[in-house]
């Protein structure tokens, strides 16, 4: 799935795993020399540039500043690539490396003890251009989300998921908005109203990373589990909620009142329908005559591209984040057997997340410091009081109305363990609400640490509660053979019966 690298083909040598990074950060490595050695360093506007005092010319300074940024992404691949490769290794997805390493190199480890390590991964010279190169990887990642979502899950789901994903989006929410209260004096940002900072943080609290939850469940053995069906079904009707709570409260930090944001939202909302609605039957009959007429996969690269970059430059018009037109996009293409668009989707979302959206994780980075949360005691307090929010939150509503649908408690505790990961899609609601205003720098740190935290408690808690099916791990059907597929329909109306444990 997205920000992950797929598992190892059967017969490859562990030793790959470790040889690739090491020679990603030898490329790395050689252009930084030749950048160094060279001294093609960013000239001194104020300094003698060329032979006769005055600056270079433009061209050597764009071929300078070119070469930074080929530099820095070759740097931030091969960490990324290497913090991905440790994170499977001690069990958890790539992706949680992968933030980790972006988080090691801010300023709250290695840039606070080496600040010259900044200009290796993000050049002073090349940073309005990495910034936007960041800014594309997360609009390509959020197409990807889009175009991974199946709304056919959601017109099938049974009694139980209905019900469920309900109780998990809307307890954690309003634990969220209560919360609120308690910590607004340290997380609002400056100038922004309690309405809108409690609507997002209501938000944030009840967020499931569902990319990042199709690599658990597939690692965890319970893709072909109903447990496993059931939680990504779930997690796909959260995001389409959370989505539309976002764009409401960032609304409403525009328009300064909820009042004010009703025009906004209601544009937004049409707007989404018409997409849906007008935007599908086009791009499948799109994709059928591109299908005959044999055209090349290079333009339809480019149609994918034009439809995420438009989109989401309407939806940021209007009023809302350009993610949310990029989501949008992403849920126009189709979900055909063999499609050559959706090849094409698949092949542009592996070089984005193996080379562009690290490059996000690491602009994250840059703005953590955990070194400026940890000295204030207040800071700490209203840390402690939004990480208990999201897990109780999360694991309560969840559990409580899974078990009052009919499920076993076990399995009601493990799809609320399942729903608790909150991984990308959680950083990236968060930097959405900082760009906007609508939290400060310090709950950014505090929120990002929190959304790392519950993600990585998901596979610990999932054995703990012997739910994993992972070889040498024991089964949810102790002693049994493993499930067969189950599709959607099917599995998310199972009978509380048939999903008990042996």
């Amino acid at each position: 799935m997205m920000n992950d690298l797929p598992p190892r083909p059967a017969g490859t040598p562990a030793w790959r795993g470790i040889v690739y990074p090491l020679l990603i950060s030898a490329v790395a490595v050689g252009v930084l020399v030749a950048v160094l050695g060279f001294g093609l360093g960013v000239p001194d506007p104020g300094g003698a540039g060329g032979a006769g005092g005055g600056p270079p010319s433009g061209g050597t300074h764009v071929s300078e500043t070119v070469l930074r940024v080929v530099a820095a992404l070759a740097a931030v691949a091969a960490v990324a690539t290497a913090g991905g490769w440790l994170a499977r290794k001690l069990g958890q997805p790539p992706v949680i490396g992968e933030i980790a390493t972006g988080l090691l190199l801010g300023p709250s480890f290695l840039a606070g003890l080496l600040p010259g390590s900044v200009e290796l991964f993000f050049p002073t010279a090349a940073k309005p251009l990495l910034g936007l190169l960041a800014q594309v990887g997360l609009i390509l990642f959020m197409f990807a989300v889009g175009s991974e979502f199946d709304a056919s899950q959601l017109r099938r789901s049974g009694r139980i998921v209905g019900a469920v994903s309900q109780g998990s989006m809307i307890i954690p929410f309003v634990l969220g908005v209560l919360s609120a209260a308690l910590v607004y004096r340290e997380f609002a940002a400056g100038g922004i109203g309690f309405v809108p900072f409690a609507l997002f943080l209501g938000t944030a609290m009840s967020i499931t990373a569902f990319p990042v939850l199709a690599r658990i469940v597939q690692e965890s053995g319970l893709a072909r589990h109903p447990l496993g069906t059931m939680a990504m079904t779930c997690a796909a009707a959260c995001d389409v909620i959370a989505w539309g709570a976002l764009a409401t409260a960032m609304a409403v930090a525009s328009a300064g009142s909820i009042w004010g944001a009703g025009g906004t939202v209601l544009l937004a909302a049409g707007f989404a329908a018409v997409v849906l609605i007008a935007g599908r039957p086009l791009v499948r009959a799109a994709d059928q005559w591109a299908d005959r007429a044999r055209v090349s996969s290079a333009a339809r690269l480019l149609a994918l591209l034009l439809l995420a970059f438009s989109l989401a430059w309407l939806t940021d018009l209007i009023g809302v984040h350009s993610i949310f037109g990029a989501f949008l996009a992403g849920t126009l293409v189709p979900h055909r057997k063999g499609s050559a668009l959706t090849a094409v989707q698949t092949r542009l979302d592996s070089v984005n997340r193996r080379l562009l959206l690290p490059l996000f994780f690491v602009s994250v980075g840059m703005t953590v410091d955990l070194t400026q949360v940890t000295g204030h005691a207040g800071l700490l307090l209203a840390g402690a009081v939004a990480v208990v929010t999201a897990v109780v939150g999360k694991l309560a509503g969840t559990t409580v109305t899974a078990r009052a649908a009919g499920l076993p408690w076990r399995l009601s505790l493990g799809l609320g363990v399942l729903l608790n990961a909150r991984g990308v899609t959680e950083i990236v609601v968060l930097r959405a609400g900082l760009d906007a205003g609508l939290i400060n720098q310090n709950a950014f740190t505090v929120l990002v640490v929190m959304a790392v935290l519950t993600t990585v408690m998901t596979g610990p808690a999932l054995h703990l509660l012997k739910l994993s099916r992972r070889p040498g791990a024991r089964s949810v059907h102790e002693g049994t053979a493993p499930a067969s597929p189950a599709p959607a329909d099917t599995a998310s109306a199972t009978p509380a019966k048939e999903m008990e444990p042996a």
